[in-house]
């Protein structure tokens, strides 16, 4: 191959590189930036473990920040199981970190985004809430959306919605 060959496919990979990165990194409502998972980790890449958690190829166990879903063999599981699988399907997955970036049992703190096919960015932390399949959990120092997450838990619980519409989620009124 001849030199200047060889000089503008460089500058072609180059440009190639730079153009897939720069449309993979986006900038959250706090101003820090994420990347898409789809364009790091490939399809397939996460599965849903339960109402607030995923696992993510070359991450390990996502732990959303802000939210705290039942857990297994508690009511009201499978539903936000399965509602969680449903956000996550509308798109490509996104994450960004809080000021703590790991729990006390090593998982990934996180706050998780869709873009769905139609080009809406959804906040999955914040639609778990709201859907009322999960309440807020807040532990400082990760408090950044603890306002927007109240919020969405009092809308869901005023309307009835997710394991509101009993009145009730574990035994409270």
């Amino acid at each position: 191959m001849r030199r200047s060959s060889k000089k503008r496919l460089s500058a072609t990979l180059v440009l190639a590189v730079a153009a897939v990165t720069a449309a993979a990194v986006v900038v959250s409502r706090s101003g820090r930036e994420f990347r898409w998972l789809d364009l790091l980790f490939g399809a397939g890449g996460y599965g849903v473990v339960d109402g607030d958690t995923i696992r993510v190829a070359s991450v390990g166990p996502v732990r959303y920040i802000g939210v705290d879903a039942p857990e297994r063999d508690e009511p009201f599981y499978d539903e936000a199981r399965r509602y969680n699988e449903q956000l996550l399907s509308q798109g490509k997955l996104a994450l960004t970190y809080g000021r703590d970036r790991y729990d006390r049992y090593g998982r990934t703190l996180a706050y998780v985004y869709v873009r769905t096919d139609a080009g809406r960015l959804v906040f999955v932390n914040e639609e778990l809430v709201r859907a009322g399949w999960a309440t807020t959990l807040e532990i400082p120092p990760n408090t950044e959306y603890a306002p927007l997450l109240r919020r969405a838990r009092e809308e869901a619980r005023r309307n009835g919605r997710g394991m509101w519409a009993a009145g009730r989620r574990n035994g409270e009124n």
